[in-house]
């Protein structure tokens, strides 16, 4: 699939309103957070400068919109500890993304049309065109039937909810982790098609996303379902695979498929299940889980190079929680 562009600003999509001194304000202030979130943890881009200012940035997030028939919803703007999808999308519409990546659950708590329409368009919905969503499991309550009519082609093919594109120099991969409707199993169709996918796009840089996390020291834990997925993304020398479904935000070490350390060609992952909806406990916590926080709602900001990338956790206005570095791609 083509890769995509920023388009202009429709009737659900907000332009940011420049040069409005708050729009400005917020923009540097998103910048200021990133960079110095980076300077606070040591970070320095490699010699090689794998990444530059002009490269795309990528927003992730997911488990985000309330329903309007949430006792937190709140005309959309939600209460102090839940339903703050407005407040997160307002951190990546300032951010200017060239593409936000939803990993799941978009839109609780079944995914209807209608709460897409009454909740996650008057928030997220405002960069609806730069979006490529993964499904989720609340989405899949409904068998996706919502998801699919609002996202529309941006969403894959409704039968499945894979799919595949690319941003500057990064091949994407979206899955369909809803494994007991669409089998992630070794030799499943999806499984072939992610390897034909990768074989087929040999790019330095490869990130992958999908709603339920293989590692996770939240409320669900690791999804071993998911497994063989992994198997094929290591084998494909992917660099990050990204997912939702518990409620936090949690990064850990580069990995292999097993769950050992591999800081040569392991792949580094993110749970960013930060997007609004609200907040559960960690349980216990996984080896090789390097930062984690159930308490800040907020985005993860990727800036996407020719051999490498830049991670920081943005978090709502008013928030503070930092979480940032860099990462060469493969080789």
């Amino acid at each position: 699939m083509p890769a995509p562009t920023p388009a202009p600003a429709t009737a659900t999509e907000e332009a940011a309103p420049e040069p409005a001194k708050e729009t400005r304000r917020h923009r540097v202030v998103v910048a200021v957070l990133a960079a110095a979130a980076l300077l606070a943890a040591g970070c320095e881009a490699p010699p090689d400068k794998p990444v530059t200012s002009s490269d795309p940035v990528m927003i992730v997030v997911g488990d985000v919109a309330c329903s309007p028939s949430d006792s937190a919803f709140n005309g959309g703007n939600g209460t102090s500890t839940a339903c703050r999808q407005r407040a997160t999308s307002d951190v990546a519409l300032y951010s200017q993304p060239d593409v936000v990546a939803i990993v799941g659950d978009s839109q609780y708590a079944d995914g209807v049309y209608s709460d897409f329409m009454a909740s996650y368009d008057k928030s997220w919905g405002r960069l609806k065109s730069r979006t490529r969503p993964a499904v989720g499991n609340h989405e899949m309550h409904t068998g996706g039937a919502g998801f699919s009519e609002y996202f529309g082609e941006l969403a894959g093919p409704r039968s499945t909810f894979y799919y595949s594109y690319d941003v500057g120099t990064w091949h994407v991969v979206v899955l369909n982790s809803n494994c007991a409707a669409v089998s992630c199993s070794a030799g499943s169709a999806q499984e072939r098609w992610l390897r034909a996918d990768l074989a087929a796009h040999p790019a330095r840089c490869t990130v992958a996303y999908m709603h339920h996390p293989r590692f996770s020291s939240g409320d669900h834990g690791n999804a071993t379902e998911v497994r063989p997925l992994w198997d094929a993304l290591y084998a494909g020398r992917a660099d990050l695979v990204l997912a939702g479904h518990d409620h936090d935000y949690e990064r850990f070490a580069k990995m292999r498929p097993d769950g050992s350390v591999d800081e040569v060609n392991g792949i580094r992952s993110f749970v960013v299940g930060s997007g609004g909806k609200g907040f559960r406990p960690f349980g216990s916590i996984q080896p090789n889980s390097l930062a984690r926080n159930a308490s800040v709602f907020g985005v993860l900001r990727l800036q996407l190079g020719s051999s490498g990338y830049t991670w920081a956790f943005v978090p709502e206005a008013g928030k503070s929680y930092a979480d940032s570095g860099t990462g060469t791609c493969a080789a």
